[in-house]
């Protein structure tokens, strides 16, 4: 097991426990296998999502506040949907697609000697990964720290259920997503080690061995970059829409406030309430904190690591087969840019925060313009008396 995987077994092992990765790394073969535990991991998170999912539509609909319009009514309904659907899309996903996780992952996180031993797997590169593992750490701990304050202050049981609810699937979904972190992080780091095995071993003897490796790892890890959207972006797809609406309410309620003046009102009862449901929402950002960087710099490692091969400047080997192998290579590489991608809707670089910021915008002016027209109606209501032919103002 690599040194990341070390760093990070718990989050492997968490994932494996609801099946949102249907493997288990095995100490005595040192690599991820499809264990029959699996099974019941399996059927421990179709249960779970299950649960989910009738808890979204036969409690929390049912209790829903029936005064509300009914284009808040639409809105709650897409929203519910959404988060019920994403923990059984997870699983599900993982089940279709179990054997191309294991190979994703036994490629990825598996002991790679040559690659190690090029001088760029100690602590400098394992770097990155400490710092992701300790601020999700950090995380779990005020999301921790906040629920047991809303717990001590909560009257009502069934709120008590609704946030345990809430914050099972919060921390469900950023593993996840810190997962798909890993694995982007791992291409990026491999491709960096490729590099660096190129540029210091272009002028030895043996270099055109160095270079079959070289262009054969190359090859391998780019298909992983087309395994890693296979395999892992149906749910990641469901968790950014799940971000971007909480984003957009998240805008909403500021403005609200700001325009209003007032904290309180028929969806909540405190301000205390409020402040932790703007919480909930602004903590989806951290889906796009995880996701955007690491895609964007796996990408541009990707490049990198092709363009070096263009400061090949070895003469005694011009004209030679290894040569030929580099031209090859670079005409295949560098006009097939390799990109991360939610199920092929769009590519997951930096064009991202612009595109769910662009979508909040437009979705915060729709949310706006209904409002503003659920309270012109109800104004104009005020002041008719409506028969069953006429309209009449009220004296």
């Amino acid at each position: 097991m690599s040194a990341c995987a070390r760093l990070n077994r718990y989050t492997f092992k968490i994932m494996s426990s609801v099946y949102y990765l249907p493997v288990a790394y095995d100490a005595v073969e040192h690599r991820f296998i499809e264990k029959r535990s699996n099974l019941i991991s399996f059927a421990i998170g179709l249960l779970l999502s299950i649960g989910f999912i009738y808890h979204d539509f036969f409690i929390v609909l049912a209790n829903y506040n029936t005064d509300q319009s009914a284009f808040t009514l639409a809105v709650f309904i897409v929203e519910l949907t959404v988060f019920a659907t994403v923990p059984i899309c997870a699983v599900c996903n993982s089940f279709v697609h179990r054997k191309e996780i294991v190979q994703l992952l036994n490629m990825l996180f598996a002991d790679q000697n040559v690659l190690d031993l090029g001088g760029t797997y100690g602590n400098k590169s394992v770097q990155p990964f400490s710092i992701a593992n300790r601020y999700v750490k950090v995380l779990y701990a005020i999301v921790v720290l906040i629920c047991f304050y809303n717990y001590i202050n909560m009257i009502h049981t069934m709120h008590t259920f609704l946030e345990l609810t809430l914050i099972s699937r919060f921390l469900l979904t950023t593993q996840y997503i810190y997962l798909y972190y890993l694995c982007v992080s791992m291409v990026r780091l491999r491709m960096q080690q490729l590099r660096v095995l190129f540029l210091d071993h272009q002028h030895e003897h043996d270099f055109e061995q160095l270079l079959c490796l070289f262009l054969e790892r190359f090859r391998l890890y780019i298909a992983q970059i087309e395994r890693i959207n296979q395999c892992l972006s149906a749910p990641l797809l469901g968790m950014l829409l799940q971000a971007l609406i909480e984003l957009a309410y998240f805008m909403y309620e500021w403005f609200r406030v700001i325009s209003t003046g007032q904290v309180v009102n028929g969806n909540y009862i405190s301000v205390q309430q409020w402040i932790t449901s703007q919480f909930w929402q602004l903590m989806y950002g951290n889906v796009l904190l995880l996701l955007v960087p690491s895609c964007e710099q796996a990408s541009n490692e990707v490049e990198e690591t092709a363009l070096c091969t263009r400061h090949f400047d070895d003469y005694r080997l011009q004209n030679t087969r290894a040569a030929k192998q580099i031209q090859k290579f670079l005409l295949k590489n560098l006009h097939q840019k390799k990109k991360f991608s939610a199920c092929g809707f769009f590519d997951i670089d930096n064009t991202v925060i612009y595109m769910v910021f662009s979508s909040i915008v437009t979705y915060l002016v729709i949310l706006i313009q209904f409002k503003q027209l659920e309270t012109d109606l109800t104004q104009a209501g005020d002041g008719y008396n409506v028969t069953s032919n006429v309209s009449t103002v009220q004296p």
